[in-house]
């Protein structure tokens, strides 16, 4: 017999399998990061690189990276999973500002029902 905290680290742990799942979904190799900064995307729309870098812990060179990664095109010239857009910060810019494609939200949206 299951007790009842063990069943609810099951039932957390089965929400954690299809959110991740879900991103496997976009592509079978994201990578932690990526979901990582996603999220912290979602938490914040329109942070620039340097508040997404020091919201997930991670180098600007990373987040850029992986920005493009989930924007239109990757840095490698081939097609990102465009959940993520960059954009120019009409006040500095030596800034962009990362917010959510209507792709994205429609992902996130797709989580939230996963959490319910």
């Amino acid at each position: 017999m299951v007790s009842e905290t063990e069943g609810t680290a099951v039932r957390a742990a089965r929400k954690a399998a299809m959110i991740i799942e879900e991103f496997r979904k976009l592509n079978p190799e994201i990578q932690a990061q990526q979901i990582a900064l996603f999220l912290a995307v979602v938490v914040k729309p329109g942070s620039t690189m340097s508040e997404l870098a020091a919201a997930t812990g991670h180098s600007t060179a990373t987040v850029s990276r992986n920005v493009g990664a989930l924007g239109q095109i990757h840095r490698k010239g081939m097609p990102g999973l465009g959940i993520l857009s960059a954009k120019e910060d009409v006040m500095d810019r030596r800034n962009k500002r990362v917010s959510v494609t209507p792709k994205g939200t429609r992902v996130m949206a797709t989580l939230e029902a996963l959490l319910e």
